[in-house]
């Protein structure tokens, strides 16, 4: 596992890319009549800085698999993020939906600790042929988080991968459907 940089922003933006055409709650930020494809490119984009400017990019070997987490606390605003976030925002939510993005992202926000003293496990890509890497990444990340004496939270709109996160030892703490779009969330957290 490697820390990742700029020069592997298509590499993370192509793997999340192909992950995330199927994830519900990543598509339903995209407004109806939007590529599909090209809003989740906007947003890998926008997260990929974000994880950066945090030190949270993680790479496994073969370049098979990324992961994006970091301390929560790490990192103070970016201009660059803002501008992103904002593009996407307007180009690919769209004004009348924003509301209810920001609402959603707010509470979601809130089911973990005020203190930001934690890793943030926000997304996480492989190659269906990728082997080991998944197991490589978890397992850095997991040493990464057992040295800092820091619990990993997450969540999910998947449920095959919340099932997956509590295989490898996370502990789901809540269950949450938005009652506008009825996506499900499970919210883990993994102690070391």
């Amino acid at each position: 596992m490697r820390k990742g940089t700029l020069i592997d922003q298509n590499l993370v933006v192509s793997l999340m890319v192909r992950m995330f055409k199927d994830n519900p709650a990543v598509v339903s930020l995209i407004k109806p009549g939007k590529n599909i494809e090209n809003g989740i490119r906007s947003l890998a984009n926008s997260t990929f800085f974000q994880s950066l400017h945090r030190d949270g990019i993680w790479i496994s070997s073969n370049e098979g698999a990324v992961a994006l987490c970091f301390h929560f606390n790490s990192g103070k605003f970016s201009f660059q993020e803002f501008l992103l976030d904002l593009r996407f925002a307007i180009k690919y939510i769209g004004f009348k939906r924003l509301p209810g993005v920001l609402a959603r992202e707010a509470y979601r926000k809130k089911q973990r600790p005020a203190d930001g003293n934690y890793f943030y496990f926000w997304f996480f890509a492989a190659l269906p042929d990728a082997g080991e890497a998944a197991f490589e990444l978890k397992n850095g990340i997991f040493d990464m988080a057992r040295k800092a004496d820091l619990p990993i939270f997450t969540e999910t709109s998947v449920e095959r991968n919340q099932k997956i996160y509590e295989r490898y030892g996370f502990k789901t703490y809540q269950i949450w459907e938005v009652p506008t779009t009825k996506i499900k969330f499970w919210f883990l957290k993994w102690e070391p």
